[in-house]
Parts: structure tokens; C-alpha cells; sequence
């Protein structure tokens, strides 16, 4: 999977929320609003579509779309597999 296969599944998912469709790249989550229930629920769903794991606490450090964006990019290239239950 690419690195454009990555960004565009992970703004893919933050865009499903209507709310942050047009937050600038650079903007916090939470300054726009976002609740921290539906950051964990873009996270869990992205990380089932990737199939990789970032820390929840580098997120929250990083709630905006470019930092999540390259937190996944740099999870998948790592090989960071999610565990399946």
C-alpha cells in the first residue's frame, strides 16, 4: 500500500465526519470541537482499514489531519501490525 493509499484512506474516514470536512490540514480536533469519543472512533476505524496500530497517546499529541496522516504513513511503512482478537 502506498503513501497516497494511506493518506487518502485516513482523511477518507476523518472526512466521513461531517464537522472536519473542511478543517484545514493544521487544525486541532478539539479546537474545532471534535469530542475525544470521536477521535477514538476514526482511530479504531482506520486502523481496521490499515491494519496497523498508533499509540492513542500520540493522537492525542498529534489531533490534526496532516498528523495523523503521517503517524499512519509512518505506522505502515514500520510494519506496525494491529493484533487481531
Amino acid at each position: 500500500m502506498s503513501d497516497a493509499d494511506v493518506r487518502s484512506i485516513v482523511l477518507g474516514v476523518i472526512h466521513s465526519k461531517p464537522s472536519l470536512q473542511s478543517l484545514p490540514g493544521d487544525q486541532d480536533f478539539f479546537e474545532a470541537g471534535t469530542s475525544s469519543l470521536t477521535v477514538i472512533d476514526m482511530q479504531l476505524q482506520i486502523e481496521e482499514k490499515l491494519g496497523v496500530t498508533v499509540p492513542t497517546s500520540h493522537l492525542m499529541a498529534n489531533p490534526m489531519k496532516d498528523g495523523w496522516v503521517a503517524a499512519y504513513i509512518e505506522a505502515k511503512s514500520a510494519g506496525k501490525v494491529a493484533a487481531v482478537s
